[in-house]
């Protein structure tokens, strides 16, 4: 039921869709008889689009998520387990196309599991995220094809657990906890994008998994001086983003999904 509710309610809250449902509202009131206010929301849309495209709004809205969880240090202790979420890591629909594992939008995760796998070879490795509409039609599902990749660069199929069930990250929390049976003693480490990390550490700490965050290094989001520049496109896809995380945050603690509205590192 969440599930649903909650793609449901990102489909109303999604940028580009909410833009399209106020300017349409807009339009409905010039015609009618309340076009001053049509006039001033339409002149609001147009105000804020500007504002997205020119000031770098989307990267101050992004970078608290990014730069909430550093990067893992190695530091000599031992690492028993290395978690990796998928969500978009593939390129699904062309790697069914063209029958192999192509790396997609989020593929900095893969490229980062791949270097922390290498410096713990003895950690067990598990891959969390299936797809929605992929199981019972046929279809591998995305965690399937990463240990697809994984085997064909050489690590073992023994050392690999596919979680393939899951939907989202709360899922990715309990459905990769129950294949995994971390023990108290275990030091687990979780890697996910920078800017997801926030909510998927709250998720699998509320599942009493107490992991280490392992993003990999942030490439967007990282607000600097201030730089002219003139892309819609770009500041709506990070603002996307952005404001998928900061809901996602609050609907999980609201549900108790998540542990806190803003989880914190170790101190």
């Amino acid at each position: 039921m969440f599930f649903s509710v909650a793609k449901i309610a990102w489909s109303l809250a999604n940028p580009l869709n909410l833009t399209l449902i106020l300017l349409t509202v807009a339009c409905l009131l010039m015609w009618l008889r309340w076009r001053r206010l049509g006039l001033w929301l339409v002149s609001l849309i147009t105000a804020s689009l500007l504002a997205v495209a020119v000031l770098p709004v989307a990267d101050w809205l992004l970078a608290p998520l990014t730069a909430r969880f550093a990067p893992f240090a190695p530091d000599g202790g031992a690492v028993n387990g290395i978690v990796l979420l998928s969500g978009a890591v593939m390129d699904l629909k062309n790697s069914r196309r063209v029958g192999h594992a192509v790396p997609g939008r989020a593929a900095d995760r893969l490229v980062e599991f791949i270097r922390l796998a290498r410096t713990y070879p003895k950690a067990r490795l598990l891959i969390c995220g299936g797809n929605v509409g992929a199981n019972g039609k046929g279809r591998r599902t995305e965690a399937a094809l990463i240990a697809d990749y994984l085997a064909g660069r050489g690590f073992p199929r023994d050392r690999l657990m596919i979680e393939e069930q899951s939907r989202d990250t709360y899922e990715n929390a309990v459905r990769g906890k129950a294949l995994a049976q971390p023990k108290g003693h275990e030091r687990w480490l979780l890697v996910t994008s920078p800017w997801h990390m926030p909510r998927a550490m709250a998720a699998f700490r509320a599942q009493g998994w107490p992991i280490t965050a392992a993003p990999p290094m942030p490439n967007k989001g990282r607000p600097g001086g201030f730089r002219l520049r003139f892309n819609l496109g770009r500041g709506l896809a990070i603002i996307n983003t952005a404001l998928h995380e900061y809901l996602g945050l609050l609907a999980y603690r609201l549900n108790g999904r998540g542990t806190a509205l803003w989880p914190a590192p170790p101190s």
